[in-house]
């Protein structure tokens, strides 16, 4: 739990300014945001920026610009707290281990080829599944013409050193990320989720963000946009068990052999 005195004596603070801005501003904030006064209108994209919608669409818009708004301040605070941060040991880690899977990757692209190929020259082949390897075919030709034209231009150290500046920092995000994720599931436990990003877990997620509101961390007035902070956990989860989640937490994924991924059903 934070303690509390780090953030209760800027509660009056924050609406004694809520206040002064308002009147301002013509209008009462919807949020604030560890002091920071957001107001309807800060919700929206700029002009140009997003497509006409109808009320409902543009309300749903505003709901999730809040719960981005929110999120990112609360989860910011909470690693800047805990020093969470990537070591450059922890960044080369994932680095590599971003390459290993890559050379598995286009070792079974290679095979995949190999098989569509040898498929292709089948008499018997129905129209149907010919035109679907085909597809996948021409996508696998296209990725390797990529890939080749790549290398060629890597070839050039200016282009080496940007492709190393970029992959840094791609690296770095992960690796906080899963940090990050570590450091939740390690003080609060709870459930496990799988997401297109990695394994989160969810009720961490849940407990922190009510330990911030409870805090006055973040205030929202307004009845449905809160609701919208929390929708997140609305969403139908794929939910990892105990001894699974355990497991993803307890050593970075990435320099796990494809091995232990898999006897551990990952």
């Amino acid at each position: 739990m934070f303690p509390r005195l780090l953030l209760l004596p800027a509660v009056t603070l924050v609406f004694s300014v809520s206040a002064q801005a308002a009147g301002e501003a013509g209008g009462k904030p919807v949020a604030v945001i560890f002091g920071e006064n957001v107001y309807d209108k800060d919700l929206v994209a700029p002009g140009g920026a997003r497509p006409a919608l109808d009320p409902a669409s543009m309300e749903r818009a505003k709901g999730e610009g809040l719960r981005l708004r929110v999120w990112r301040a609360v989860f910011e605070d909470y690693a800047r707290r805990r020093a969470i941060t990537p070591t450059d040991a922890e960044i080369v880690s994932q680095i590599e281990g971003h390459r290993r899977l890559k050379v598995r990757l286009d070792a079974e692209r290679v095979q995949q080829r190999a098989a569509l190929i040898a498929e292709l020259k089948s008499p018997g082949l129905s129209e149907t599944r010919r035109k679907a390897a085909q597809q996948h075919l021409d996508s696998l030709n296209w990725l390797a013409e990529f890939e080749a034209k790549r290398a060629q231009e890597l070839r050039d150290p200016a282009q080496r050193k940007i492709q190393q500046q970029a992959e840094r920092g791609v690296a770095g995000h992960w690796v906080r990320r899963w940090k990050l994720n570590q450091a939740l599931y390690r003080e609060f436990g709870g459930r496990v989720v799988f997401q297109q990003a990695g394994w989160e877990p969810i009720d961490a997620y849940r407990k922190l963000l009510e330990q911030y509101e409870a805090n006055k961390a973040f205030v929202v007035h307004d009845t449905a946009k809160r609701a919208a902070v929390y929708s997140y956990f609305a969403h139908r989860f794929i939910y990892a068990d105990e001894a699974k989640a355990r497991y993803y937490f307890e050593k970075p994924y990435w320099e796990r052999t494809p091995e232990e991924m898999k006897a551990a059903r990952f």
